[in-house]
């Protein structure tokens, strides 16, 4: 027997009895970790099967395979990384239901990743200032935005993460260096003879 595609694991908890049990976050209109309603705007398709197909969620066994858990749609769940890897392997599935209902929720990978620029702002105080040097001129919006893309192309990523905390500081910081060298460059003038 093959494994449920995501989208017929979704379909199959969306009509479940258990459902508040197993899936307490589930809205088959959007894709997101049952346990704690984890999601991504970027797993969005044109429709919901390829939105479900798309969506960065593992399958997860609530009795284990090894423990002689079925590959069908009734003991699947779609959880992120995380849950899957804290999930209870267990041969009861009411342990999975009471690991769920302790779950907290976790904001959009969206939200995540700008929680993490702004603590990696903390981390490079100078960015702050250079930034506020700056900020009062015209299209200063865009040139820092654009500086900050062309600065993340020239970083690398680590497999699993994407870009770390630290490159996000170092990102900063380089940026910070090129805003204080356009902000000095732009108030010397030189003196008239």
């Amino acid at each position: 027997m093959s494994v449920p595609s995501k989208w017929k694991i979704a379909q199959h908890w969306e009509k479940s009895p258990r459902r508040q049990d197993f899936a307490p976050h589930l809205r088959l209109d959007e894709p997101c970790c049952f346990a704690c309603g984890w999601l991504s705007e970027r797993w969005n398709r044109a429709t919901l099967q390829a939105s479900w197909q798309r969506a960065n969620l593992e399958r997860a066994h609530i009795i284990p395979r090894s423990l002689g858990g079925p590959d069908d749609a009734s003991n699947l769940l779609l959880l992120c990384r995380p849950c899957h890897q804290e999930s209870p392997d267990w041969v009861d599935p009411e342990q999975m239901a009471r690991w769920i209902a302790t779950r907290e929720e976790r904001p959009s990978r969206e939200v995540e990743t700008f929680m993490a620029w702004l603590a990696a702002a903390e981390r490079a105080p100078d960015f702050k200032d250079a930034l506020a040097s700056v900020v009062a001129e015209e299209g200063a919006a865009e040139r820092v935005s654009e500086l900050l893309r062309s600065l993340l192309d020239q970083a690398g990523t680590h497999f699993g993460i994407g870009v770390s905390q630290g490159t996000r500081v170092a990102v900063l910081q380089a940026a910070a260096n090129q805003l204080t060298r356009h902000a000095q460059q732009a108030s010397y003038k030189p003196e008239k003879s």
